[in-house]
């Protein structure tokens, strides 16, 4: 009975270690979720808003390190968590390690990227929008303002994007994005502490160690009030691409439509 119990045991601690490695593995190297707990990059994504985060969209990181293998470069348009010291804007994977942050990559190396007018300008071109109409905000402060709903083309990309036409933006000169480095904005342009902002009058940089994954979907979703808003369940998270016939294609079921 003895010799049972003690097999009994060795199993159970078997497969305890064996579900330890498993989380570990599939948090530490494929996916991981993600919640988010503010404003800045609706109105693609809400708060209560959980994403599913691939962790090897830009290859695979050793654990508790910097180093990559199997990198891939990232792209213009992706949506990213990553990581940065000094920004003080909320977030992270339920609650568990540091901190961590969500954008939407606009801004590659070796870009000439400025801002002005409330206008995005990359590589000597407008970053065009078109009007979508109004979209009833939130403000952090409580506050609620009819901001422009607007459909970006990200020069080859496409997502919706939120201004506050009350609010003039910050002016950033014209520069050079250095070679490892990468631009981040978020889709509430006018409500979001982003690139424009880390180190303004300067762009503020994310170094490539630094993003952590991209974006892929909605898994769940909660309002205010915790009730359910079935209808995010499964939106994709990755751009549409815009061909210069005008058409579109989306990623992923329930990609962002124009």
């Amino acid at each position: 009975m003895h010799d049972f119990g003690q097999q009994v045991w060795g199993f159970v601690k078997t497969l305890g270690i064996a579900a330890f490695i498993a989380f570990f593995c599939i948090r530490g190297f494929i996916f991981e979720p993600f919640k988010i707990p503010s404003s800045s990059m609706m109105p693609t994504l809400l708060i209560g808003d959980y994403l599913i985060v691939t962790k090897f969209a830009y290859g695979n990181r050793m654990p508790l390190t910097d180093y990559f293998f199997w990198q891939t470069e990232p792209q213009r348009g992706d949506i990213v968590v990553f990581k940065r010291d000094g920004s003080g804007l909320p977030g992270s994977f339920f609650g568990l390690g540091e901190t961590l942050f969500i954008k939407r990559l606009v801004g590659l190396p070796g870009d000439k990227i400025a801002y002005r007018n409330q206008t995005l300008f990359i590589n000597d071109r407008v970053i065009t929008t078109t009007e979508n109409g109004k979209y009833d905000l939130q403000l952090p402060d409580g506050n609620r303002i009819e901001a422009d709903l607007k459909t970006e083309n990200l020069l080859g990309t496409q997502h919706q994007i939120l201004r506050d036409p009350s609010q003039a933006g910050p002016e950033l000169t014209e520069t050079i994005v250095p070679e490892g480095m990468y631009v981040m904005l978020g889709d509430n342009r006018d409500n979001s502490r982003d690139s424009r902002y880390w180190q303004w009058p300067s762009w503020g940089f994310v170094p490539k160690s630094d993003l952590m994954g991209r974006a892929e979907f909605v898994f769940w979703s909660w309002d205010e009030n915790w009730k359910p808003r079935l209808e995010r369940i499964g939106n994709g998270l990755r751009a549409q691409i815009s061909w210069e016939n005008g058409e579109t294609l989306n990623h992923a079921k329930g990609g962002l439509t124009a």
